[in-house]
């Protein structure tokens, strides 16, 4: 059996690099976003007869939910060489800054809440593994990404100076910089 659920946000980005520079994904611009989980045991579980559930949803997506809500929506997705990233800082120092390693493609955005949310599994049952992401651009464009996003991410820093290797709300590294 595995649980899914989507969890919806709005949030801005655009591209500085590469092909999509010169597209007009090089002018900020937002979407409304979708980001659906899928979660499974890695051992198999026997469903709690008295609640006929594996696990409650709220369980597994609270503190997602949280982070969604709290960190990610209306946020502002930067590579973190994007010259706007420090004229912004200057004028909104606290706004919700997602700080991607790159342009923060859809491709990127997949692995960095896979991530993410793994962390937060841990904390909830750590037979609990995440084992696809779906992230949803558009009505028309999204990345389905099942796998290690660890083999994708950088590794030049200790893995927890990371916002998407922590388990806290986080959705920057600029305070530790």
């Amino acid at each position: 059996m595995e649980i899914q659920f989507t969890r919806k946000f709005e949030a801005a980005h655009r591209f500085i690099e590469g092909y999509s520079k010169q597209t007009v994904c090089g002018q900020p611009h937002g979407h409304t976003w979708h980001a659906t989980v899928t979660l499974t045991y890695n051992t198999p579980k026997i469903m709690n007869l008295s609640t006929n559930m594996l696990i409650p949803y709220k369980l597994a997506k609270a503190k997602w939910s949280e982070w969604i809500d709290n960190a990610v929506d209306h946020s502002f997705m930067f590579n973190e060489r994007d010259p706007l990233l420090e004229f912004i800082l200057k004028d909104n120092p606290t706004g919700r800054h997602l700080v991607m390693p790159g342009d923060p493609t859809t491709e990127m955005v997949a692995l960095t809440f896979k991530s993410k949310y793994e962390n937060f599994l841990k904390e909830v049952d750590p037979n609990l593994v995440c084992t696809e992401i779906l992230i949803q651009e558009t009505q028309t464009n999204a990345i389905r990404f099942q796998g290690n996003s660890q083999e994708h991410l950088p590794k030049e820093k200790p893995l927890d100076q990371y916002w998407w290797n922590r388990s806290d709300l986080s959705i920057n590294d600029l305070l530790l910089k």
